[in-house]
């Protein structure tokens, strides 16, 4: 986790200078203070905390809605949110997790109480967040997998709907991959999907993203880029795979790899997720039968 920042929400302006002497610096980077819930709801929106500090009692919305809000925002419901509240009832402290609190903590704040309570609760979002993560990631590349992989064609295709912003889609895959198993033993050919997840990684851009769809299977997708860009891009991963050596003792593993490319400019404007994912696997199709060993584009002959 890297700069930590604290939203607090409430109305009583006694509140924000015992949370900033208690959490800065040694704590929090940054703390955050509205006294509207209105204006926390906006601010927690726009900076997206690591966790929020809410006020129970508060006039217009109370701190119950407001938990409410951030849980059901997708940019907000992964902070803690740890109420700070005067009751002691435990109707209204068990009202507080069902509406997705992490914690309570009693007022008058306690200053050591609530350095312990917000240390916790960020330690446990750290670990739940590498958790997440390690979902998202597939064991024996290390690249994302095929959720990933989900999230990031649903992500284009918004981008795509809301700004026009380009994207593509390159599918490949390892020719008779089961023959060099069968040949090489399976170890050989972990490592030679090793070695070409590292390639493409090494070929792809911060805002790319290069997954593994399944097997031998590998998919880029290339956002911010238009057709020509992409074709580069495709050409760049490929002529690196063409200079891969993998030796595993028995010499280096001969291999080709087919590909298709797909774009979002052969689509609407208005795509399904899985139309770029289909466009590019009927080019990798394309390939295949055409010979292997080659790249075809959706939309034109090989």
């Amino acid at each position: 986790m890297g700069e930590i920042c604290v939203l607090l929400i409430d109305d009583d302006a006694s509140v924000e200078p015992l949370v900033r002497e208690a959490l800065l610096p040694n704590i929090a980077d940054r703390v955050l203070a509205a006294r509207v819930p209105g204006d926390g709801i906006r601010l927690a929106l726009e900076e997206r905390p690591d966790l929020v500090l809410l006020d129970v009692n508060m006039p217009a919305i109370d701190g119950f809605k407001v938990c409410r809000l951030l849980k059901e925002n997708e940019f907000t419901r992964n902070a803690p949110v740890l109420f700070l509240t005067v009751e002691s009832n435990v109707a209204h402290l068990q009202r507080a997790f069902d509406c997705g609190a992490s914690d309570y903590i009693r007022k008058p704040v306690n200053p050591i109480e609530l350095q312990a309570r917000v240390r916790v609760a960020l330690r446990d979002r750290q670990l739940v967040d590498l958790l997440r993560e390690q979902a998202r990631i597939d064991a024996l590349t290390g690249l994302m997998n095929r959720a990933a992989l989900d999230d990031a064609l649903a992500a284009a295709a918004s981008a795509r709907e809301r700004t026009g912003a380009p994207a593509s889609l390159l599918m490949l895959d390892v020719d008779h991959f089961k023959r060099i198993n069968d040949t090489r033993g399976h170890g050989a050919g972990d490592e030679l999907l090793r070695a070409i997840a590292s390639t493409i990684r090494a070929c792809c851009r911060p805002y790319d993203a290069p997954c593994r769809f399944g097997g031998d299977e590998f998919v880029v997708i290339f956002g911010q880029v238009d057709e020509d860009a992409a074709a580069c891009a495709t050409e760049r991963v490929l002529e690196e795979l063409r200079r891969l050596e993998v030796d595993t003792g028995g010499g280096a593993i001969d291999f080709t790899v087919s590909a298709g490319l797909a774009t979002t400019a052969q689509l609407s404007e208005s795509f399904e997720p899985h139309e770029l994912l289909e466009a590019a696997d009927a080019a990798l199709y394309a390939a295949k039968t055409g010979g292997r060993d080659r790249l075809v584009v959706a939309g034109t002959k090989d």
